[in-house]
């Protein structure tokens, strides 16, 4: 019987079917994201709430002191007293002064937490009412510090804050301090001019009390900062008066909800601003007292993870064995393939009929016939290799014999007592050695077919150079070149040229001991070549710049030009210049 067959695809849809578990586990760890933001916008909502009435209360409270201020500054008995300058504070006025501020204070016993009120004439005067009458001892930087403040101040009335209590021998150290500075218009010079200060003092007790009544989250609290950010209330009474961190400095608006790290924990940070004293109302939750009540959610939800996990790593365990496997074994030999470390007898083992079978089938046939065709490759090479030895060494012998040509002109030369004829013999000799210098470069060369024009520059005029016996001090040769390479066939007739105008400047350029220089210059466009031999010596004659001179080596540069069909241009300016261009020989 047949067995059934179970193709690839169908073993996808199954394990995709196992693994569709992760999407329900997604909308589970949805849920929580969405209740724990819910939770968090509704904590910081409420929050808000309680911070904006909190700073309401605060204003309430404020205005009261504000109310206070404003009338005792009205009062006329005291606006008489603190307007006269030759006023000396003599017992009767204090004694009218404060009878008159404590029958004002009647009106506000409503007002809770009033410590004193203290007026502080330029003039040196002192009216005080409140919890003692002892005022032998102001701190005197305490209250200057908050008349400037109050005098810079563009509010009519100045809500310093938290400050040391004025008055030394209070039983309150701390104290709410608002103030109002009094002023009148000279009459004379129609200047307004200071009059005094106004300090009224509240407790810290009462706002302590107060809020520290209203519940909270676990591990909440509240705090109100004044406008120099400072505490004026904590749940850690230590703290009040201390400055608090950068928080108040960077909040962006009157009223919002943001997230801060406070004393190294993580808080959601609800704040009102008063728009009244400028102080700062803010509620502190941490949270992971929020994130907390979302807990069983997560730790749920994390446990379906866990276990559709382990599920899932069950049926990847079987997909593995099955499918993943026989794919990376066949990869892992294509990488073995690529980096020629195949094992070309090893074949992979069938397990199944589908359609991994099937890929495990066509790769021990595909093997197969690679090892045929390596076999086959193995011979060519071999076969390439063989052709290659036998041209570096053809290479080799025409270098030997060319050098056995120029050893033998050289001989005959040296035998020879005419000059014109041993020149001849020289200029045979280099042409000779221009060409073998070609073979013996591709014979050292890697690669048999192509010399390196620039290198062959340097070379062959380094030989020239001590062919012609020249003094290096008197001539300076200067070669820039590409890297260009060119086959033998048209590296040959470009050696002899260069041959040819290198000598010539070297023979008939520097007469006499003249020094001068030599430049090449090889370039390429990537469509031609350019060859540009120039000298600063006494320059070719005129006479023979024409094609009749007969000269062998115009006949020899001409020729050459022709083989590699060149343009040749020859300038004759304060030297002499030879510009050859031809097309760059497209290998075949």
């Amino acid at each position: 019987m047949k067995q059934p067959r179970i193709n690839i695809t169908q073993k996808f849809v199954f394990y995709l079917i196992i693994i569709s578990i992760i999407p329900l586990l997604l909308v589970g760890m949805s849920f929580y994201s969405t209740s724990d933001t819910v939770l968090q916008e509704e904590e910081a909502r409420h929050s808000s709430i309680i911070v904006e009435s909190q700073r309401d209360y605060l204003d309430l409270q404020l205005e009261q002191i504000g109310s206070l201020i404003a009338n005792i500054s009205s009062v006329e008995e005291i606006t008489n007293a603190l307007d006269d300058e030759e006023a000396t504070g003599d017992s009767y006025t204090n004694l009218a002064t404060q009878a008159r501020i404590g029958y004002i204070l009647n009106g506000y016993s409503n007002l809770r937490g009033l410590v004193s009120i203290d007026i502080f004439s330029v003039n040196g005067v002192h009216y005080h009412v409140g919890d003692t009458l002892d005022v032998s001892h102001i701190r005197t930087d305490v209250r200057d510090d908050i008349f400037n403040k109050a005098i810079a101040s563009d509010q009519i009335i100045f809500w310093s804050g938290i400050e040391d209590n004025v008055n030394a021998n209070s039983t309150y150290e701390k104290v709410i301090t608002v103030a109002k500075v009094i002023s009148k218009v000279n009459s004379d010079s129609l200047k307004s001019e200071l009059v005094a200060l106004f300090l009224v003092n509240v407790r810290v007790d009462d706002l302590y009390t107060h809020l520290n009544q209203i519940n909270l989250e676990e591990g909440a609290y509240m705090m109100v900062l004044d406008a120099e950010n400072r505490i004026i209330y904590h749940p850690d009474w230590a703290r009040i008066g201390t400055p608090a961190d950068a928080l108040a400095n960077s909040l962006p608006s009157d009223t919002g909800t943001l997230m801060a790290t406070i004393d190294g924990q993580k808080m959601v940070v609800s704040y009102a601003r008063s728009s009244l004293s400028n102080w700062v109302t803010l509620s502190l939750i941490p949270l992971d007292t929020l994130t907390a009540k979302t807990a069983a959610i997560r730790n749920n939800t994390l446990m379906i993870l866990l276990i559709s996990f382990l599920v899932v790593g069950v049926f990847a365990l079987m997909y593995n064995r099955n499918v993943v496997q026989p794919i990376q074994k066949v990869t892992h030999h294509f990488q073995q393939f690529q980096a020629g470390t195949l094992d070309w007898d090893k074949r992979m083992e069938l397990r199944g009929n589908d359609e991994i079978g099937e890929l495990v089938q066509w790769f021990n046939a595909f093997m197969d016939t690679l090892a045929a065709r390596r076999e086959a490759e193995l011979q060519i090479e071999a076969s390439l290799h063989e052709k290659e030895m036998l041209l570096q060494e053809i290479h080799h012998r025409v270098k030997n014999n060319l050098q056995v040509i120029s050893s033998l002109l050289y001989l005959q030369s040296s035998q020879c007592d005419d000059p014109k004829l041993t020149a001849v013999f020289q200029d045979s000799q280099n042409r000779i050695r221009s060409m073998s210098l070609i073979h013996e470069k591709l014979y050292r060369s890697q690669d048999s077919t192509r010399v390196n024009l620039g290198e062959y520059i340097r070379n062959l005029t380094t030989y020239l150079i001590h062919s012609y016996q020249t003094d290096v001090s008197l001539i300076e040769m200067e070669i820039e070149t590409n890297e260009i390479y060119l086959d033998i066939e048209t590296a040959v007739p470009y050696g002899l040229l260069l041959n040819e105008l290198v000598s010539n400047a070297l023979k008939h350029a520097f007469s006499n001991g003249r020094k001068g220089k030599i430049t090449i210059l090889l370039h390429t466009d990537g469509q031609r070549i350019t060859l540009v031999v120039r000298d600063n010596g006494i320059g070719i004659p005129v006479q023979q710049l024409g094609h009749d001179t007969g000269t062998l080596g115009f006949r020899l540069i001409e020729t050459l030009a022709e083989q590699l069909d060149a343009d040749v241009q020859i300038e004759v300016n304060q030297g002499t210049k030879f510009i050859i261009t031809f097309d760059i020989p497209v290998s075949g």
